[in-house]
């Protein structure tokens, strides 16, 4: 089971893989702040992949929570603690609150949620584990990689050169 951030809905929606995210981690969620950032203010921007998020919402493949406002307040105090934005700090409290994996591609947030205890996955991770788990061929994991890259997730080549190893691994 996955919280999910604003990165990996966006970037899996925009290759056409929130299905196979969902099959991968049994349930995603995220928070109504997600919801704001990857649909309301996307459409107002244009965005592509809107639609196909507004489809995972309907169809239930994504699940929205509502934080009570104790747990707003924490999550206030988590953003300003450590310097984050407060849409991060819902995912966090919201992960520690369901006890699930943090999906991220924000660096800030990755560390907050580790100090939280928190396990954390980079966008990328559920393909390489996916790959490593021969649930998808190494030909399926780098299309998913390249598509990720070529949708706007950004990944620092080194970074990316790594992904690609431990792919062929």
């Amino acid at each position: 089971m996955a919280v999910l951030d604003a990165s990996p809905i966006i970037y899996y929606s925009r290759i056409g893989e929130l299905y196979w995210l969902l099959g991968f981690y049994r349930s995603l969620k995220t928070t109504g702040s997600i919801v704001r950032e990857t649909v309301d203010d996307a459409r107002e921007l244009n965005k592509p992949g809107v639609s196909a998020i507004e489809m995972a919402l309907s169809k239930g493949w994504i699940s929205v929570s509502y934080l009570s406002d104790d747990e707003k307040d924490f999550a206030r105090n988590i953003a300003e603690s450590e310097g984050i934005e407060p849409e991060d700090a819902e995912i966090i409290v919201l992960a520690m609150k369901e006890n699930d994996i943090v999906v991220t591609n924000d660096r800030m947030l990755r560390l907050a949620a580790l100090a939280h205890g928190l396990k954390v996955h980079w966008a990328t991770t559920p393909i390489l584990i996916g790959c490593r788990e021969n649930k998808i061929t190494v030909a399926q994991a780098k299309s998913m990689i390249n598509r990720l890259v070529d949708a706007g997730l950004r990944v620092k080549s080194q970074t990316l050169v790594a992904i690609y190893t431990v792919i062929e691994g």
